[in-house]
């Protein structure tokens, strides 16, 4: 006889949120590639030297030739992007199966998220790249209030003295 308790809604909610999360970060990856010359010349701008070199010779000569080092966002918006969806993953199979750990690892790793994001916006990025942000942001808001919601942790209460009572070995 199978007595788990049925996971709620919520928790199936904040299940396709991270994985609705993940996807928003892979765009961001992708559009990182596409939109490097706006995102160069957003940095430049906030740099004088880097500055000075597009307006005298253009935003192709400072990309091509380098005279100052140009960030490179691309390889590192792909490392952080599989790093973090990798780890998203592997938390969310252990939270949707009653680990009140993986939420609390979850949380840890979303707060981090949402920090690094609110940082990321104060240097005001292109306006594609500012909109993903604050979509971002509302959807991990959405992710703890489900996470936290009291009908999962009923469940992962439940799951917990399943557990204990040695309903699962």
């Amino acid at each position: 006889m199978n007595d788990a308790p049925t996971p709620p809604v919520t928790l199936r909610l904040s299940l396709r949120l991270l994985g609705g999360l993940v996807l928003l970060g892979l765009v961001t990856v992708v559009l990182t590639r596409v939109l490097r010359n706006d995102l160069v010349l957003n940095w430049a701008m906030g740099h004088e030297s880097a500055a000075e070199v597009v307006q005298r010779q253009g935003l192709a000569y400072l990309i091509r030739e380098q005279p100052i080092a140009v960030p490179q966002f691309f390889p590192v918006a792909a490392t952080l992007f599989v790093v973090m969806a990798c780890l998203i993953g592997v938390l969310g199979v252990f939270f949707a199966h009653g680990h009140h750990w993986a939420r609390v690892c979850l949380t840890a790793l979303l707060l981090a998220a949402a920090v690094a994001t609110g940082s990321g916006l104060a240097v005001h990025p292109p306006a594609t790249f500012e909109a993903l942000s604050y979509l971002a942001l509302a959807v991990v808001l959405g992710i703890l209030v489900t996470m936290w919601h009291p009908l999962t942790s009923r469940f992962l209460k439940a799951m917990r003295a399943r557990v204990s009572s040695g309903a699962i070995a």
